[in-house]
């Protein structure tokens, strides 16, 4: 499959070589607004790569307490030594224990970590994160969770690629999460004992189901209750490659999203977020979770408006008080 149109790619590769040659005279803070303004590339073939390997039956659903999950987990942590990402506090591997829901018993899972420090503002943290199981094996079906959510896990890896490569003026804390599936548990782990004090943390972008776009759209999710969230979103929206919209983020039940994945652990502790997400679509927890299914066109698109996203919001976030 290729992603991008040969004639596409050119043009992009030709924009790229004008740039360049503008920003020799340019000062190093307009480098720095050229640098946020752009649209990441990221490696798509890696992107679907991933994708696949984590939505493989091999995996069995990625579900916690696993042998398939720590299958995808060790995946995960040697990727970030691959990448180069700074272990947190010693380890890319934090085991947590949290009680199960309706039940006396808890569930042990491991959240997968990795740093890249900011070179401006190390001490102020951005945290990038997305949930790595899924609900595993079910009257002998398999469930690969391919847009839920090996499509957040295996972008956040591109991201971290990207921002390894590019380091945000604040530390990126990339946390791919367990047992969500389960009820946030190892979102609310992390905010129960973090690893670096809530206090700095700025905000949460977290990714979920972000390539099945059936309909073509990407919500950002959390606008409502952040505002200072919406106009870094809105100027997004006519650069994006895909479509973004906000919403989601209101009234009750289904239709409001701001606790329906791992942002709502950080919502509860007063932290800023942005949730990418699309709609629900037939296969949603469903068998028919499949890779096969994802438009890889979107995924791309997605993927590289979400990391986009976070070079903006790495910028606003200089002028935002401490909280």
């Amino acid at each position: 499959m290729r992603l991008i149109p040969r004639s596409a790619l050119l043009a992009a590769v030709a924009a790229v070589a004008a740039a360049g040659c503008a920003s020799s005279s340019m000062t190093a803070g307009e480098r720095q607004a050229l640098r946020v303004a752009a649209i990441p590339a990221l490696d798509s073939a890696r992107l679907m790569a991933d994708l696949f390997r984590l939505a493989h039956d091999s995996m069995a659903g990625r579900a916690a307490m696993t042998p398939q999950n720590a299958q995808a987990r060790a995946f995960l942590a040697a990727e970030l030594r691959r990448l180069g990402l700074d272990p947190v506090n010693g380890s890319h591997e934090h085991p947590f224990a949290m009680p199960r829901r309706n039940s006396p018993d808890s569930v042990r899972g491991v959240n997968v970590l990795g740093l890249v420090r900011g070179s401006r503002f190390p001490d102020r943290v951005l945290v990038v994160s997305a949930h790595f199981d899924h609900v595993g094996v079910r009257n002998g079906n398999i469930y690969n969770g391919a847009d839920d959510n090996a499509s957040g896990t295996a972008a956040l890896l591109q991201l971290a690629a990207h921002f390894r490569a590019n380091p945000a003026s604040h530390t990126i804390l990339f946390a791919f999460f367990d047992a969500e599936e389960m009820g946030l548990l190892g979102a609310r782990a992390f905010v129960a004992a973090p690893p670096v004090p809530l206090a700095q943390i700025a905000a949460n972008v977290n990714l979920d189901m972000v390539a099945r776009g059936d309909n073509g759209i990407l919500w950002a999710v959390g606008t409502n209750p952040w505002p200072q969230m919406k106009p870094i979103v809105e100027a997004l929206v006519p650069a994006a490659p895909v479509t973004l919209r906000m919403g989601f983020d209101t009234g009750t039940g289904r239709d409001n999203w701001t606790s329906q994945s791992d942002q709502g652990a950080f919502h509860a502790q007063g932290i800023p977020f942005v949730y990418f997400g699309v709609e629900d679509h037939p296969d949603y927890h469903q068998p028919g979770d499949d890779p096969e299914k994802v438009n890889g066109g979107f995924y791309y698109g997605a993927a590289r408006t979400i990391a986009a996203f976070v070079a903006r919001l790495d910028a606003a976030v200089a002028d935002w008080p401490m909280r």
